[in-house]
């Protein structure tokens, strides 16, 4: 799955729905966004199991498809790449690895990398 969205207005639909995402949670996956791309538009969802928050956005993506992503390295991530204005993301998912690489590509080209757990 790859998409790609301006770095300001994917940071701010984060934050809105980090609200939802509990720190200390009694499932692991509460401290997870959900990401769900449905014909160029991402839904970003988070939830402590009491409160539920979604927001959407418009991206450039080349397929439809949903992630489970850790909120803390993502909005972390993000605030250090705050100055770029458009993130290129890049996440290849195989159902079988414990985990998959996620690529962050900025406008100037910069490359930032990690592998995130597959919760499958």
């Amino acid at each position: 799955m790859r998409f790609s969205v301006n770095s300001t207005d994917l940071l701010k639909q984060l934050q809105i729905v980090s609200g939802a995402v509990a720190s200390n949670p009694v499932l692991p996956i509460l401290e997870f966004f959900l990401f769900k791309i449905e014909k160029n538009e991402l839904s970003i969802t988070g939830t402590d199991l009491e409160t539920t928050i979604t927001t959407r956005t418009e991206v450039t993506a080349d397929a439809d498809g949903s992630i489970a992503m850790p909120a803390k390295i993502l909005l972390d991530t993000l605030k250090a790449l705050l100055s770029t204005p458009s993130l290129s993301m890049s996440i290849p998912i195989t159902t079988l690895s414990k985990s998959f690489p996620l690529t962050v590509i900025t406008g100037s080209r910069e490359k930032m990398a990690m592998n995130i757990p597959n919760h499958r």
